[in-house]
């Protein structure tokens, strides 16, 4: 099957994926990533027929997005998707989002492995009936590194129906909400989201008891850990900036 490159859409921002700002939130960027990529793979067969007839997954080792401009509701971004072919069984996926300047205003960036459902197995080489998914090199990544400090503050969590999906435990993009939600008014006052890290160990099963724990402050960055059964499943950066006059 034809694997297409790039592929793109465009689309209007809405007001459930604004901030109290009235700008969208790193969380919707996230999901707009997310979304992207399914429709690109949709759209060449990689589909969810086709992984279970391989009994094959994607699954996502770590993000990161990367936020330049602030954009608010019914703006029109256009966002680009550009996969690339497998390095050491890592899929690289970038996203770019453009305002109708043609500026970029965020970045995203993630990894991914192929992995056999039932032995939990990265796959090196894809079944054949998926072909060789994506075949150029990378030409753009983001920083994955996470700066790690002692995590003093703690709030207890359950997977609930509102942060899982279809796969049975907490969406990737969730923990972008879960953790923005661990940041006080205070702390958003005069500063907003520059940059966010997520780094993926271990699901969490819809219905889980959880805890989100969190460091403080250091340098206009705060490090998160999601943790179930003494087990680390999520951690995350989150970098500030101040905001500038004007914005």
């Amino acid at each position: 099957m034809e694997k297409t490159q790039i592929y793109q859409d465009t689309f209007r921002i809405q007001q459930n994926e604004c901030d109290f700002r009235n700008e969208m939130m790193a969380a919707a960027f996230l999901r707009r990533a997310q979304q992207i990529g399914i429709d690109q793979c949709n759209a060449i067969g990689l589909n969810n027929e086709l992984y279970e007839k391989t009994n094959t997954a994607f699954l996502l080792a770590k993000s990161a997005i990367e936020l330049f401009k602030p954009v608010t509701v019914n703006e029109v971004l256009t966002v680009k998707t550009i996969p690339s072919a497998a390095k050491r069984a890592v899929y690289n996926r970038i996203v770019i989002f453009y305002n109708e300047q043609g500026q970029e205003v965020a970045v995203y960036d993630s990894r991914w492995v192929l992995v056999d459902r039932t032995a939990r197995r990265i796959l090196r080489t894809p079944p054949a009936e998926m072909g060789t998914p994506f075949t150029e090199p990378a030409e753009r990544e983001l920083d994955f590194s996470i700066e790690k400090t002692e995590l003093p503050f703690e709030q207890k969590m359950i997977a609930g129906y509102s942060v899982c999906d279809c796969n049975g435990h907490i969406n990737n993009t969730r923990y972008a909400d879960l953790i923005c939600n661990f940041v006080s008014a205070q702390e958003f006052e005069n500063k907003k989201i520059k940059k966010m890290v997520l780094l993926y160990h271990k699901e969490i099963p819809f219905g889980a008891e959880f805890e989100l724990k969190r460091g403080k402050q250091t340098e206009n960055q705060i490090y998160f850990v999601a943790q179930a059964q003494q087990k680390k499943c999520m951690e995350a950066n989150v970098v500030f900036a101040p905001i500038k006059k004007g914005e």
